[in-house]
């Protein structure tokens, strides 16, 4: 079965002299021509401008506690509904999640949700918090967001499951409204936490690129 996906418009984007556009996101900076796709799979050239392809579908929902996150001392012994997408901009080799951040199929997102829908739908289900999370957020930082503010009407908070690979002064700025906490990878006291988080994988440490 095909999957028809919602193609969302991007803010972060521009127009090169060359006539193909280039994605801002993150320092990947894509570099498209219509029709293609960027490392992340999910940010592609559509009529010129760069689109989110997976706005409104998940690769699939869960319950966790939001200890699992990893999380101490945010709302502890509650339940949190875990969701994300397809398509990641990292190359973890040992990524744990990994039929869903590097699937290429797009019958991985399979469930379809509005924002609002899972702000309601976690809300009915009890959970105080919503985590995006199972790739990183940054490809699908329209849908996070959205989501984020869906939830925050209903008085649900939002968790960040990110390597925070991400531009600064680009996307950087429209997370901080809505997002905390923010859960990323430690790091050395002789680098900065944008840098440290930029070079190493959320979930345990380990530099993204080995």
């Amino acid at each position: 079965m095909t999957v028809r996906l919602s193609h969302h418009p991007t803010r972060y984007w521009h127009r090169l002299e060359d006539g193909r556009v280039q994605c801002d996101v993150c320092p990947r900076a894509c570099k498209l021509r219509e029709g293609q796709q960027g490392l992340c799979f999910v940010r592609a050239c559509e009529g010129g401008e760069v689109v989110l392809t997976s706005y409104g579908r998940s690769s699939g929902f869960c319950v966790d506690p939001i200890e699992k996150k990893p999380l101490s001392h945010f709302l502890p012994g509650t339940p949190v509904l875990s969701f994300g997408t397809a398509g990641c901009n990292l190359t973890c080799k040992f990524c744990q999640n990994w039929d869903m951040s590097k699937s290429r199929e797009m019958d991985t997102l399979a469930a379809s949700a509005s924002p609002e829908a899972i702000a309601s739908k976690a809300e009915a289900l009890g959970c105080r918090s919503v985590a995006f999370t199972y790739n990183d957020p940054v490809i699908f930082l329209e849908y996070a967001r959205d989501t984020a503010l869906a939830c925050r009407e209903r008085g649900v908070r939002n968790v960040a499951v990110t390597a925070g690979y991400i531009s600064p002064g680009r996307g950087r700025t429209s997370s901080r409204p809505w997002t905390r906490p923010m859960w990323t990878s430690r790091h050395s006291p002789t680098t900065s936490t944008t840098a440290s988080a930029a070079a190493t994988c959320a979930r345990c440490s380990r530099p993204w690129n080995t």
